[in-house]
């Protein structure tokens, strides 16, 4: 160093750094809020409204879950108190080792020319909701997934930790998987009725979302395949309105109602929307010993009256 150059001490140095990085971050704020300005400028009063608002929903939204979250505690506190049985938290579930039963239930997936977009979407909902029952059942079955391919796997793939599900996701086709013999295809246009579920067997239930477009499709190529099929009972437990028909996640909640609850009625009742107007139906015996009662009674108030006028 030369006698003439000032010598900087190190606190003097730190000073002029902390003085640079400050002009720099107020450069960078400054360019910054040009471009937001510039942006506001460029859009329209539409945009501008709507940006507006999505700022002032991101600004309140820490405070609305914070709200959420003590509700849900309170909520929680007061069905305990109630000595209400409450269903396992999420981190209970995932701690919880799964004992599937020796009972397949199979969703088909190699319908995906047949669907639009919407509707590969819509399937990959009620397979995600079959995971989701499966996983709370107390008596759990093995959930296959077959024909796993295309824009489905896609969107799976998409999908935060669904890798991880306790799904096997299978590219082949069912009957590659399992033997014909322990194979039951369920199909509403079956003329064969499905009365118990047993252990080995595979029970298929074809992943088409159609809107009723496709109808006997399932049923047309279980039987092309010589696998057998079977429909379940709701025609002989309950009546309904519309078609016999059911999604994915509700044939599938179905079975698993059965599985646990032995019992077709309960397991309809509880899973079967309202808005397909089922009825419990009526014991064709109760049914005719009724109209003998009603009978007799006519007969019996008919012949006082006679009495009576004599």
């Amino acid at each position: 160093m030369s006698q003439n150059s000032p010598v900087i001490s190190l606190s003097d140095a730190e000073v002029i750094k902390e003085e640079v990085n400050t002009e720099s971050c107020d450069k960078e704020e400054s360019v910054k809020t040009e471009s937001c300005e510039a942006e506001t400028k460029t859009m329209s009063k539409n945009q501008q409204r709507k940006q507006r608002r999505l700022e002032a929903k991101l600004k309140f939204r820490p405070e609305k879950r914070k709200l959420e979250r003590e509700r849900r505690k309170e909520k929680r506190r007061q069905a305990i108190s109630e000595g209400v049985v409450l269903p396992p938290s999420r981190k209970k579930l995932k701690q919880k080792l799964m004992e599937p039963s020796d009972i397949s239930i199979v969703v088909d997936c190699s319908f995906e020319e047949h669907m639009h977009d919407g509707d590969i979407k819509k399937l990959v909902k009620q397979i995600q909701h079959c995971y989701a029952i499966n996983r709370r059942s107390p008596c759990p079955c093995k959930y296959v997934v077959s024909s796993y391919g295309g824009k489905m796997k896609d969107i799976i793939e998409n999908l935060s930790g669904a890798t991880q599900w306790n799904i096997s996701w299978r590219e082949e086709s069912y009957d590659s998987l399992f033997s014909k013999e322990n194979i039951v295809y369920l199909s509403a246009e079956s003329e064969n009725t499905l009365t118990c579920l047993e252990e080995g067997k595979a029970y298929i239930i074809g992943g088409l979302v159609d809107h009723n477009s496709k109808k006997g499709l399932c049923h047309e190529l279980a039987v092309k395949r010589g696998v057998r099929h079977a429909q379940l009972p709701i025609s002989q437990y309950i009546d309904m309105k519309s078609r016999k028909v059911l999604t994915v996640d509700h044939v599938f909640e179905i079975l698993l109602k059965f599985q646990q609850q032995k019992d077709w009625e309960s397991a309809f009742f509880s899973v079967i929307p309202k808005r397909k107007g089922a009825q419990a139906k009526l014991d064709s015996n109760l049914c005719s010993s009724g109209h003998v009662a009603e009978e007799t009674t006519k007969k019996t108030e008919i012949s006082e009256s006679n009495d009576k006028k004599t």
